[in-house]
């Protein structure tokens, strides 16, 4: 790419100089036709003059002329320019030479001698000028060495001392170098010119650009932003909506129980009962979660500072889990925890250990043991699930925590909410969960917690996102 912009650079620095020198060279050209008409006109009134230098020097004006107009014209048109103006420039030097030495030759006495290799002199100065101008250094100095050494010849010829022939070439040659010198700087200085325009258009194309892809980068955001914003109302409506149908489901569920409770023949009967109940619950535990995770995202949580004993949360929790671990075949103990009371929001940390507990409970074997533990940690408190069931894989450690975690990780992970649910909490008390290595254990969560502010609302509890769990 930066070689594509340099080679793009050259080329139109390159272009800039091709064109002053065309226009240099049209500028002479019309000089050239300017001269020559005023030549012309001067030699026009005696044109009846039988004098035979008056009629080759009118003949030779007028061929001059149609040459210079049509050099002109084919300048105008950029045929070929550069040959053009190079092969007009040494048709120049070739006349104002082969004249100056005609004009010497027809001369008579000194003073006559003395004009005429003066005035040749003036012309060559004026041709080698405009070589200067309308050609490349290389060709103008080559021209400009001709019509040096050809005026000290034709000084040479003419009898002059050989100071006067050296002062000829001396003064031609300082015209050319000046004249090519300043050609270079104003070349030069056309170059410079282009590559500043040049460089700005490209700034200027590359700005815009930016800010076409700027424009179009936070159109998307804001369309992205809007649609996920729309998608998280949705969500939350679904959600709350659900409550309600499925608290009344699971209230028929539980009728219909009882209602066949002690019918013969009904016992595969309750069976499916309470396997449908036992769904719909865990179905209401999702949606609680689902919106307690709603709130926790939508910006920082006010949490209810509670006085909380952690060893009556542990016992609840783990009472409120006991008909699940007997149904695995699964222990539940309660560890540390006594007399430590701790200032967090109750609900959600009753959520998270539940949720914990319920994540380590889908892992478990029969005979596995799972322990809830709480410690003292500065003024927060360190909660703690440990089991002996089936190590983490190492591959999803990574992922546990994340919303909606991919391939196996979902797994471990209760349809990938609940340990990301557990993170928000944890974050939400100024803490973290982490998966960490406790001796006599295969897997251990901990949560930090730090103690909620006094005096928040208690808009965060738990109780008000979702049905309270049951046990079952």
């Amino acid at each position: 790419m930066l070689e594509a912009a340099d080679a793009a650079l050259r080329a139109a620095v390159a272009d800039a100089v091709r064109e002053a020198r065309r226009r240099g060279a049209e500028a002479v050209a019309w000089m050239r036709v300017a001269l020559r008409t005023a030549i012309l006109l001067v030699y026009l009134p005696g044109w009846h003059d039988p004098a035979a230098w008056h009629a080759v020097a009118l003949r030779v004006s007028v061929a001059y002329l149609a040459v210079a107009t049509g050099v002109l014209v084919l300048l105008r048109r950029r045929w070929r320019w550069e040959a053009v103006a190079l092969a007009a420039a040494a048709i120049d030097v070739a006349v104002v030479a082969v004249g100056s030495w005609r004009v010497v030759e027809a001369a008579g006495g000194n003073l006559a001698l003395a004009i005429a290799a003066g005035a040749g002199n003036g012309m060559m100065l004026m041709v080698i000028l405009f070589a200067a101008v309308a050609l490349p250094p290389a060709p103008a100095a080559a021209l400009s060495v001709v019509a040096a050494a050809n005026q000290m010849a034709l000084a040479m010829h003419s009898g002059v001392s050989w100071r006067l022939v050296l002062l000829v070439g001396l003064i031609l040659s300082a015209a050319a170098y000046v004249a090519i010198r300043n050609t270079v700087r104003a070349t030069a200085l056309a170059a410079r010119l282009a590559a500043e325009t040049y460089t700005a258009s490209l700034c200027r194309a590359h700005g815009e650009a930016l800010a076409r892809a700027n424009a179009e980068a936070v159109a998307q955001r804001d369309a992205v932003v809007a649609a996920n914003r729309q998608a998280r109302d949705l969500v939350r409506l679904m959600v709350h909506d659900l409550k309600n149908p499925l608290a009344a489901l699971l209230q028929y569920l539980r009728l219909a129980e009882v209602e066949v409770r002690g019918q013969p023949g009904a016992a595969q009967v309750r069976e499916d009962l309470a396997q449908a109940e036992g769904e719909g619950q865990r179905l209401a535990e999702m949606i609680g979660d689902l919106l307690a995770i709603s709130r926790l995202e939508t910006g920082p949580a006010r949490l209810a500072a509670d006085p909380v004993a952690i060893g009556d949360l542990l016992h609840a929790v783990a009472r409120s889990c006991a008909p699940h671990a007997r149904e695995r075949g699964v222990t539940i103990s309660v560890r540390g925890g006594d007399d430590l009371v701790v200032r967090i929001d109750r609900d959600l940390s009753r959520r998270l250990l539940e949720n914990l507990v319920a994540n380590a409970l889908r892992h478990c074997r029969t005979g596995d043991r799972v322990e809830l533990a709480g410690e003292a940690d500065g003024e927060g408190v360190r909660l703690a699930v440990r089991n002996s069931g089936p190590p983490v894989p190492p591959a999803i450690r990574a992922h546990l925590f994340e919303k909606f975690a991919p391939g196996e990780a979902r797994e471990w992970t209760s349809a990938g909410l609940g340990l990301y649910l557990c993170r928000l909490v944890a974050e939400a008390h100024g803490g973290g969960v982490a998966l960490v290595d406790a001796p006599g254990w295969t897997v251990s969560f901990e949560a930090r917690l730090g103690s909620a502010q006094a005096g928040g609302e208690g808009a965060a509890r738990a109780a008000a996102l979702a049905p309270e769990r049951r046990p079952g």
